[in-house]
């Protein structure tokens, strides 16, 4: 199991909270944003004033997945089975995230992620 840095309190964290903040990061950041580390992040800046509907979703799978499978983004530890997005209030979308890490299934909380739609 990885361990890391708390991105908030400096403390050490492991488990689902550093899976967690891992995958925000990742999530967060545009692929190629990185000086040293291009292939660090995610598409889903792609999808910014897209309407949402079937395609969207569908969009923001194959992002998310191929971000999940980079592994210039540390994510080994864990296999994405299921994704499902919320809409929260205007600009503002959850996305609830499931699969295995370390050889058990879990459900994530919500990943924040700000857009205009």
């Amino acid at each position: 199991m990885k361990s890391g840095m708390d991105r908030s309190t400096g403390k050490l964290i492991t488990g689902l909270a550093y899976l967690f903040q891992r995958l925000s990061d990742v999530l967060a950041t545009e692929l190629g944003s990185l000086v040293g580390a291009r292939a660090f992040g995610s598409r889903l800046h792609e999808m910014v004033d897209h309407n949402v509907d079937d395609r969207f979703h569908m969009e923001a799978y194959i992002r998310l997945a191929e971000a999940v499978s980079n592994p210039a983004n540390g994510l080994e530890d864990f296999r994405l089975k299921n994704m499902r997005l919320q809409r929260v209030k205007a600009h503002h979308i959850e996305i609830y995230l499931s699969g295995e890490y370390d050889g058990e299934f879990v459900d994530l909380d919500p990943v924040p992620w700000s857009v205009v739609v």
